[in-house]
């Protein structure tokens, strides 16, 4: 008798964790897109209470389908820090695309994965590995090559970095949630509050949005909420230090974004740059 075909082995917990990350990249930097646009004629804290209120009416449906259980939590406290941290890293990062190169403000966000790595290490003990720890560092010296001729110590670039040093906490702290929380619930929870913080702040200086204005939010809010709750999916499914680089598939994206929408041509290093991140992200896929 013929021996029966090995079954296929099913993905690893890493390699699902990436392609969450990949299609939570490619959500949310059209989201990003999206924002600069309204960054043009509206404050960002207006941008980010309305983006919140939509991604939290949005998925509030849902989230009751079966009842108050949806949205019950013993960790509000929690879901509260990791918003806090959150909707800082958001603020900043809005601040900063509205005011220098989408590509740019994007490639200095990406210093997350390597804050994450050093944090992962103090924190939580996690070990990344020579080979990931070394990809993770190629990928960044590609986006600085795509950075590096526009890019000055401005209070927009500064903001960049600030966005992602805040982001890599709040990616960690999704990695603890997730132990009992889900990632409908992560993401419910960030948009509410992220509201709640940024309402102040609109009440005190609103400016009434056009119909292109509304239609652009609508838009980011859906794309946004979708990325939420990929985000949150990603990190709770797997290592922070496999799936963080995947976020670098961003960059292309956005670079296409600028060329169509804003004019913003990138040079022949950009070109260079994104093709070191691209295999930096091929090596830690076939890693993970």
């Amino acid at each position: 008798m013929m021996a029966k075909p090995a079954p296929k082995e099913a993905l690893s917990a890493n390699v699902r964790g990436m392609l969450w990350m990949a299609l939570t990249a490619f959500l949310l930097t059209v989201m990003s897109g999206l924002m600069k646009g309204a960054g043009q004629t509206l404050p960002v804290a207006e941008i980010v209470c309305i983006r919140m209120i939509i991604g939290a009416l949005s998925m509030l449906p849902w989230m009751l389908r079966g009842g108050l259980a949806g949205v019950s939590t013993q960790r509000l406290g929690g879901h509260f820090v990791r918003a806090v941290l959150g909707i800082a890293a958001f603020v900043l990062y809005i601040y900063a695309i509205s005011n220098m190169l989408l590509a740019n403000a994007m490639a200095l966000t990406f210093t997350t994965p390597l804050w994450m790595i050093v944090v992962s290490r103090i924190a939580f003990g996690e070990k990344a590995g020579w080979p990931r720890t070394i990809a993770t560092l190629v990928g960044f010296a590609g986006i600085l090559i795509i950075a590096r001729p526009d890019v000055e110590i401005s209070t927009p670039a500064l903001a960049a970095l600030a966005s992602a040093f805040l982001l890599s906490l709040a990616m960690l702290y999704v990695k603890r949630l997730s132990n009992t929380e889900s990632p409908q619930k992560l993401a419910f929870y960030v948009q509410v509050f992220g509201a709640l913080f940024t309402a102040p702040f609109v009440a005190l200086n609103w400016q009434s949005p056009t119909g292109w204005d509304w239609t652009i939010l609508l838009a980011a809010g859906f794309l946004g909420t979708l990325g939420l709750f990929g985000q949150a999916r990603a990190y709770a499914t797997g290592s922070p230090t496999a799936v963080a680089p995947v976020d670098f598939t961003r960059l292309p994206i956005a670079v296409l974004i600028g060329i169509f929408f804003f004019g913003e041509l990138p040079n022949a290093s950009a070109f260079a740059g994104m093709a070191v991140v691209i295999g930096a992200l091929v090596f830690i896929s076939r890693r993970a």
